[in-house]
């Protein structure tokens, strides 16, 4: 997964606008980041500074290890992260006693023709077929 679809992904599962995040933002580390430049980082392969990554993910209420955790990377971030790295209906459904930590950790590493799924149901369906092809029962 690139940056940009994490910020996309991001701000879709919290249900904020853009303007929303740059509030946030505000809120949280008195920074004043531009909408167009949140827009940009989640619109093109800009990089960002790694302050700029610490007040976006301030704006989410993680850390920028969460944030960057699903982020393809050459560096090894594994270990070090919270919950807040996986996607909000996966978490759900761990929460629900569904799945446990590894699963929770293999499926949050999915993707389908450059997304991942986004509700409950799309998780659900992709670790069945999982468990069926490996031979689980459950």
């Amino acid at each position: 997964m690139r940056l940009r679809e994490r910020l996309a992904e991001l701000r879709k599962e919290h249900g904020v606008t853009l303007r929303q995040l740059r509030d946030r933002i505000e809120e949280q580390t008195g920074a004043k980041l531009s909408i167009s430049y949140l827009s940009e980082l989640e619109r093109t392969d800009a990089v960002p500074s790694i302050d700029t990554l610490g007040k976006v993910s301030a704006g989410y209420g993680m850390t920028p290890y969460d944030l960057l955790a699903p982020v393809d990377s050459p560096v090894d971030f594994s270990g070090r992260g919270s919950e807040a790295q996986y996607p909000k209906a996966l978490r759900a459904l761990k929460e629900k006693g569904e799945l446990d930590e590894e699963w929770l950790e293999t499926l949050a590493r999915i993707e389908y023709r450059g997304r991942r799924p986004r509700n409950e149901e799309e998780w659900l369906a992709i670790y069945r077929v999982l468990r069926a092809f490996i031979g689980e029962k459950g």
